[in-house]
């Protein structure tokens, strides 16, 4: 006990040596329960429960539900464009894009209009075996993981693909077993808990690996990676490497999400009870 606490003790004087550090102030509460969450840029929260959706705003009030024609677990949410928001249900390698009232589009392009829109089968195109999807930040794409070959996939508007990235079975030793993907500022971000995160260029080629293990989850926003361990929520400079460790003020959730585009920048937390929303506010020593 007494050598965790030198740890911790530790950890915080390193981060207060960087200068600065996150204040945590609860915002708002909102009873809505699920097992995933993802934010849009406007701050919007999503809310995956079993097979539907829940969109909330940036305070936690309800705007609308979308629920599938189908029954099957969600396995990825994309919400980062709110105007276009990637489903993906790994049971029947379904890919679905909704609109921003959460109405079925049955299209990524968002000037074709499809008057009888249908999930997006991925078998059409051999990837049934697809673990992961996200959309590509600029161009009316998207990205799928093969599980099969290991590779990352290129899709376009017409569900068509574009084109094959390196496979992560040839960067690494042990059997690939990915579990979360993104896309920022033209970069692709794969974390494999076992072995690291690894980086993409826009073309699907392999640029370099961070020596971050066991992560769930992570959050790209401009050159920082944000991710949590144990009780700490780390803020990692992917320029120099640096790192800040700032308690967490939640300790037991099912998922988490960053807002860095409003003022302050905020983090919500999908719990057991609901979802709690914090501000995030950078104090500067």
């Amino acid at each position: 006990m007494i050598k965790h606490t030198i740890i911790i003790i530790f950890i915080l004087l390193q981060s207060f040596a960087f200068g600065q550090y996150y204040h945590f102030e609860k915002e708002k509460t909102a009873q809505y329960k699920g097992r995933m969450i993802s934010c849009d840029d406007r701050g919007n929260l999503l809310i995956g429960a079993k097979s539907h959706l829940t969109k909330l705003d940036i305070t936690g009030e309800f705007i609308a539900n979308y629920y599938p024609m189908f029954q099957g677990k969600l396995t990825c949410i994309d919400a980062k464009d709110p105007r276009r928001v990637l489903l993906y249900y790994k049971t029947y390698s379904y890919i679905l894009f909704l609109n921003q009232d959460l109405a079925n589009a049955g299209t990524l392009s968002l000037y074709n209009l499809n008057r009888n829109p249908q999930p997006i089968d991925l078998d059409v195109n051999n990837l049934s075996y697809s673990s992961m999807a996200c959309l590509d930040e600029y161009n009316d794409s998207y990205w799928v993981y093969d599980a099969n070959t290991t590779e990352i996939v290129l899709l376009d508007q017409d569900n068509r693909i574009d084109f094959r990235g390196d496979a992560l079975d040839e960067l690494m030793d042990l059997d690939p077993q990915p579990n979360f993907m993104m896309m920022e500022a033209n970069r692709l971000f794969i974390n494999n808990p076992s072995t690291g995160v690894y980086i993409f260029d826009e073309n699907g080629r392999f640029v370099r690996k961070l020596a971050l293990f066991g992560l769930k989850k992570i959050q790209v926003h401009e050159d920082m990676l944000y991710y949590t361990s144990n009780s700490f929520f780390i803020a990692h400079n992917l320029i120099t490497g640096e790192e800040s460790y700032h308690p967490l003020p939640v300790l037991e959730f099912n998922d988490w999400s960053l807002n860095m585009y409003s003022n302050p920048a905020r983090i919500n937390f999908l719990t057991s009870k609901g979802v709690l929303i914090y501000s995030m506010e950078k104090n500067i020593k």
